[in-house]
C-alpha cells in the first residue's frame, strides 16, 4: 500500500475523508513522470533494465514515509454462484523504507495487524490478532497479508515474457518472486509505466501445470490519488472458495515520517 500506487495498499486523522468520487483523478501522474520516462527510454535504445533492478526500483516507488487509511466493503459469491453478506473491511498501514505495518479490519471486529520487514533481515511479526475460527477472512479464502503487498519484498526467481494486462493493455514486466518465510510464490505482473502491481497469481509450484491453475489471482481494478499517494479504489480477487471484490469508498493518505494518533483505530 504504498507511495505512488497502493502505498493492501497498499493502503486519516490530518484530513476529514474523501469519497471515491471527490478522489478519482486521471491516472497517468508526475510523480512518476520521470521514472517513466526512464523505462522507455531504455525500452527504446533496446537497453532493458535488469530483472532486479526493475524490481527494486518498483520497491523504491512503493515504499517510502508515507501513510494510508481506507474504509469499503467486501462483496463475495462463493464457488457455488451464492452472493454471501457483504462485510465491511478497514485497512490501515504505514510505509517507510523496508518496513510496512498493516492492518486490516473485518466487521469492526476482527482484526489482524502485522509488521514486515525486509532488506538483508526479512521477518514478518504479529502484533494484533482478534481473529477467530471461520472468520470472516477464512470464509472468503484470503489472509490479510494478501492485502499488505509484502510479497514485494519477497525473493525474485526469475522473469517471464513480458505482457500486456486490462481493457487498456498496459505493459508489464512479470516476475516469478517467493517468499523466504515458507512455500509461498506469487507471479507479479509490473506495470513498467507506473511501477506497481496491477496483477497477482498465487502458485502452488513452478510446473506448467501450477501457472495454469492459480491458487488465488488478484487484479487492481481502479485507483485514486490522495495527497500525491496512489491508493486502491477497487480490487478483485478469485481464489477456491469463489469471487469477491473489494472497494473502498474513504480513502486518506500522506507522506509523512508520523502517522494519525488513530491510523489504527480501525475498529471505530
Amino acid at each position: 500500500m504504498f507511495r505512488g500506487f497502493f502505498t493492501c495498499a497498499a493502503l486519516l486523522g490530518m484530513s476529514a475523508c474523501i469519497t471515491a468520487q471527490e478522489v478519482v483523478q486521471p491516472i497517468e501522474k508526475p510523480v512518476v513522470s520521470e521514472v517513466k520516462q526512464e523505462v522507455t527510454e531504455e525500452v527504446k535504445t533496446g537497453k532493458l533494465m535488469k530483472s532486479e533492478d526493475f524490481l527494486e526500483q518498483c520497491r523504491k516507488q512503493l515504499l517510502g514515509y508515507s501513510w494510508v487509511k481506507l474504509s469499503g466493503t467486501i462483496n463475495h459469491v462463493n464457488k457455488d454462484g451464492e452472493r454471501t453478506r457483504p462485510m465491511t473491511l478497514k485497512c490501515a498501514a504505514q510505509l517507510i523504507p523496508n518496513k510496512i505495518t498493516f492492518k486490516a479490519t473485518i466487521n469492526k471486529e476482527q482484526s489482524f495487524k502485522v509488521e514486515h520487514l525486509f532488506g538483508q533481515k526479512h521477518d514478518t511479526k504479529i502484533l494484533e490478532n482478534s481473529l477467530k475460527a471461520e472468520n470472516g477472512f477464512d470464509k472468503i479464502g484470503i489472509k490479510p497479508t494478501d492485502l499488505s503487498l509484502a510479497f514485494m519484498y519477497w525473493d525474485y526467481i526469475k522473469e517471464y515474457e513480458p505482457k500486456s494486462v486490462g481493457v487498456l493493455g498496459t505493459k508489464c514486466r512479470v516476475l516469478l518472486l517467493a517468499n523466504p518465510d515458507g512455500k509461498e510464490l506469487v507471479k507479479v505482473w509490473l506495470s513498467e509505466q507506473y511501477l506497481g502491481p496491477l496483477q497477482v497469481h498465487w502458485l502452488a509450484g513452478i510446473k506448467e501445470n501450477d501457472e495454469k491453475n492459480p491458487l488465488q489471482i488478484l487484479k487492481f481494478e481502479d485507483f485514486a490519488e490522495k495527497n500525491k499517494v496512489w491508493v486502491p479504489l477497487e480490487s478483485k480477487i478469485s481464489n477456491g472458495k469463489g469471487e469477491l471484490q473489494i472497494k473502498f469508498k474513504e480513502v486518506d493518505a500522506a507522506f509523512s515520517q508520523t502517522v494519525p494518533e488513530d491510523l489504527y483505530k480501525t475498529e471505530e
